[in-house]
């Protein structure tokens, strides 16, 4: 689906926006739910009662949703002299933040400590709003970015990393599956369309 051109691009960019766009609106769907649903409950509950050594080995990959992370692969992308790739991920990574901060704000739906005052927290105090989880939708976009203009072997790799990024945030005891999967879609949205725009303009 994405060429080996240098150039980060897509194709069927509709496609990939729709696929995901249907995953956020789902995810969006379950996140108004009052209550919680049983399944996301016990999810969360079974993600979250790992041992703490699985918490210790993906916390750092967990950083690469974080909000400098963007800036940071974007240094990196340009030192590599890959400039688009470094403006695409530096837009749509902290595009993603804001727009997430932002439905967080709109559905104002509680962390899952407000919920489940038995679950592990183990990153901050587990307060705040969760939907959608802003560190998977950074990570997602990142990636997406990344996947544009990445060999086919190395895909794997960039999609698993986003993925990681949000199963650790649940088992960090900060967010719903439900955040995770709106968080992810987000991302891809932004990425997929960031890439399109900036290969249109340099088409142009």
């Amino acid at each position: 689906m994405v060429n080996e051109t240098n150039a980060p691009s897509f194709e069927h960019p509709v496609i990939w926006v729709g696929i995901a766009s249907a995953a956020f609106a789902t995810s969006a769907v379950v996140a108004l739910r009052e209550p919680i649903p049983d399944w996301e409950i016990d999810l969360t509950t079974a993600i979250n009662d790992t041992p703490d050594i699985v918490s210790w080995i993906t916390w750092p990959v967990m950083q690469l949703g974080a909000f400098f992370a963007p800036i940071a692969i974007g240094a990196v992308a340009l030192a590599l002299g890959r400039r688009r790739l470094a403006l695409n991920v530096t837009i749509a990574g902290l595009g993603a933040w804001v727009v997430a901060k932002g439905i967080k704000e709109l559905f104002g739906r509680e962390r899952p400590l407000a919920y489940l005052p038995e679950l592990v927290v183990r990153e901050g105090d587990g307060s705040g709003l969760g939907y959608v989880s802003g560190h998977s939708a950074v990570a997602a976009a990142c990636a997406t970015c990344v996947l544009g203009a990445t060999p086919s072997r190395w895909r794997p790799v960039v999609g698993a990393a986003a993925a990681v990024v949000g199963v650790a945030r649940i088992v960090h005891g900060v967010h719903f599956p439900a955040d995770v999967i709106g968080g992810w879609s987000l991302g891809v949205v932004l990425g997929v369309v960031t890439t399109w725009v900036t290969g249109r303009r340099a088409a142009s």
